[in-house]
């Protein structure tokens, strides 16, 4: 550190994402009071004074080291606690309070760019039945499984949620009706032609999902988006499941 200015490692430690919360203890000269307040504006954690005495150079080291170990747990519980209030844990997709408070804004940003925010509303059909005949854990392997292969037939800028027991949502962004009726039986065909394994002797046990979808209109609220694709999955239900159906609200 001789031929280099110290503050200048400081200010640049500070200016990098990677290296902005590493506890940083400079030495300083006994006296030094012009280095030692720069160096705090700077942001620095602690310093000593030379002569440094080494049990109290150690004591400080080992002191900011505890306090950097505890402020990393804090934000890694946080971050997981974000986590479990945002998605689902049997699923691993966002829950139904994440989706529904961002639909929102996802509603407002497509009225203001005139393009189309188009929902799926997704029911896996006979899902009592499952859960009856196999056990509620084959069960949740099948919502995952189901849960997983929405997420291989979206895009990126989707968002897929658990909506409540069997059901789940897709909000697709700037995508017409018959861009999200494709997407959807894209889906549904997947869904149907491929068996769930979920570890029977018996082999995979075949799935099948209805899904109603709904694009959005003129003064649309969330609540109104969301009625229209339930509206349009029940009328796929009651007319024999393994479908999609296009709402025609108007």
């Amino acid at each position: 550190m001789r031929n280099t200015d110290g503050l200048r490692v400081c200010s640049k430690l500070r200016s990098f994402e990677q290296t902005r919360h590493v506890p940083i203890l400079v030495m300083v000269d006994d006296g030094n009071t012009k280095l030692l307040v720069r160096a705090l504006e700077m942001g620095v954690n602690d310093y000593v004074v030379r002569p440094v005495d080494r049990m109290e150079f150690l004591a400080r080291v080992k002191t900011q080291l505890k306090r950097k170990r505890y402020a990393d747990r804090l934000w890694e519980n946080f971050h997981l606690s974000m986590q479990l209030a945002t998605t689902d844990a049997v699923t691993g997709l966002y829950n139904r309070h994440y989706l529904t408070s961002h639909m929102e804004t996802r509603l407002e940003a497509a009225q203001n760019s005139d393009k189309p925010l188009s929902v799926m509303m997704m029911d896996i059909d006979h899902f009592k039945v499952v859960n009856d005949t196999y056990g509620h854990a084959a069960g949740d392997m099948v919502l995952k499984e189901f849960a997983n292969r929405v997420g291989k037939n979206i895009r990126g800028v989707d968002l897929a949620a658990r909506y409540g027991g069997e059901e789940f949502v897709v909000m697709m962004p700037e995508t017409p009706t018959d861009w999200a009726f494709m997407i959807a039986d894209r889906l549904r065909q997947e869904v149907s032609d491929n068996g769930f394994d979920i570890g029977l002797e018996t082999g995979p046990i075949k799935i099948s999902v209805s899904i109603g979808v709904s694009t959005s209109r003129a003064d649309m609220t969330p609540a109104q988006l969301l009625e229209d694709a339930d509206k349009a999955l029940y009328e796929a239900k009651e007319s024999g499941r393994n479908k999609v159906v296009i709402s025609d609200v108007e």
